[in-house]
């Protein structure tokens, strides 16, 4: 399935926020991959907390990054015929690039999404080209859904990713899973690479389909390297989808020919895979990451509605700048508690110890900690706040986990108090208070508080 220009465009907007076997299963990572399990060992940053074992396991999605950028990374492992190969490729190049600011602000929103793509590649042994597929698939859109059911960064079917082990449950679809989908693709490209031995027939058999392609191959044999866009049956869309990864290779080759400036890349902003022996709710991770619930949503897409349902991959994707202070809170009570832990909005003001004044098993430090707030000092209305489900009070208002706003917010070009104060259902005068605002004006990347700071 193939992303109009117009959503590569939207797609920028959708993933700033960032700044994600058997089909039972999902895959482990390969051993180049993994990492020593953290659960039976306490990070200098937890000393004197709970145990850290109420993490399953906290690893990286990715390991510690090369000594080189990421996009000296996949200059170095493209293995596609280079720019003057075909006549055709430098101009479809400039096609792609058209607007090169445009082009450069999305890669510096999904950088995180291509670092943690590219190791996938590299793990698999296949040519860093395909680190570019998903510009063509989804505009490196977790959430993209194209024509016909395709979904996800790879733009999979649903009979494709099940027969490729992606799970695809109630609540929870594995082509929109990151990790999961670039683990699955990626091996796939390697065995077509296997029975093909040509990557411009892999590239091939992945947009029209194996079979197709291997009939041709048995008919025809091993194209020669010349032309580079082999001189088959494939049809137009094929042969299109193949020169526009010959396009896009080019621009990372040659990127000052189209008037484009990488943006820095050194340190990669990377990923981490947690994974968990319980169900968290993606909004209570976020707060406990104290990281946007737009961003973790961002590259956590393969769960719906606010939840982990208990079947699916119990994993979240997490900034790596933020694992530390995520284990150490989530630390502080056991897998099974963070579970029954809701939403709720407070509809008067009181202290978190006088609404648990009652709750003689609730553990006020540590929900204190996970609501980022201090049990001693009273709360403003409207706040929400994490307790325990059988919590009833007048005080409180129950919330649905998918509505719970974010606990702040960046500022992007054309915001204003008033868009974000209609956009997020406070006031104007609660944004300029919570924020210590004298005026109206803001600026671009400026970070919000949308609550009463803890």
């Amino acid at each position: 399935s193939r992303m109009t220009p117009a959503s590569r465009v939207c797609a920028v907007a959708l993933v700033t926020a960032l700044l994600s076997a058997c089909v039972a299963a999902p895959p482990r990572a390969p051993a180049s991959m993994r990492v020593p399990v953290v659960a039976q060992a306490q990070p200098a940053e937890v000393t004197g907390l709970a145990s850290a074992a109420s993490v399953a396991s906290v690893v990286p999605a990715i390991p510690a990054a090369p000594p080189r950028d990421l996009w000296r990374r996949i200059r170095d492992g493209l293995a596609l015929p280079g720019c003057d190969a075909d006549p055709r490729i430098v101009p479809t190049a400039r096609s792609l690039v058209a607007d090169p600011q445009n082009f450069e602000q999305m890669l510096a929103a999904v950088r995180p999404l291509m670092a943690l793509v590219q190791d996938t590649v590299e793990a698999a042994g296949i040519p860093s080209d395909f680190t570019l597929l998903p510009l063509i698939e989804s505009s490196y859109r977790p959430d993209a859904v194209g024509p016909g059911g395709y979904a996800g960064l790879w733009q999979f079917d649903r009979g494709t990713a099940l027969a490729a082990g992606m799970p695809i449950l109630a609540g929870y679809d594995g082509r929109r899973d990151p990790w999961i989908a670039s683990l699955r693709a990626t091996r796939m490209l390697a065995r077509y690479d296997h029975d093909l031995h040509d990557w411009r027939l892999v590239v091939w058999a992945f947009n029209r389909g194996e079979w197709g392609i291997r009939r041709l191959y048995d008919q025809r044999g091993q194209p020669p390297l010349t032309p580079a866009l082999p001189d088959w049956p494939v049809g137009a869309t094929a042969r299109g989808y193949l020169l526009d990864l010959m396009a896009y290779a080019c621009v990372f080759r040659d990127p000052a020919r189209f008037d484009v400036t990488l943006p820095p890349a050194v340190p990669p902003a990377a990923l981490w895979l947690a994974r968990f022996d319980a169900p968290i709710a993606p909004a209570l991770a976020a707060r406990l990451a104290d990281v946007p619930l737009s961003q973790l949503r961002a590259v956590n897409a393969g769960y719906f509605d606010g939840r982990m349902p208990v079947d699916a991959p119990l994993h979240l994707l997490l900034p790596r700048a933020a694992h530390q202070r995520f284990l150490r809170r989530y630390a502080m009570l056991t897998p099974s508690q963070w579970r029954t832990l809701r939403p709720f909005r407070l509809r008067t003001t009181v202290t978190l110890d006088k609404l648990l004044a009652t709750d003689s098993d609730a553990d006020r430090t540590a929900l204190a900690r996970g609501n980022d707030v201090r049990s001693d000092i009273p709360l403003r209305p409207g706040q929400i706040l994490w307790l325990p489900a059988g919590t009833r009070r007048h005080q409180l208002q129950s919330v649905a986990v998918d509505h719970v706003a974010p606990a702040w917010h960046v500022v992007q070009a054309g915001e204003n108090l008033w868009s974000l104060a209609r956009r997020y259902g406070v006031s104007v005068q609660d944004l300029r208070t919570w924020n210590h605002l004298h005026g109206s004006m803001l600026r671009i990347g400026q970070r919000l508080y949308l609550r009463t700071p803890g």
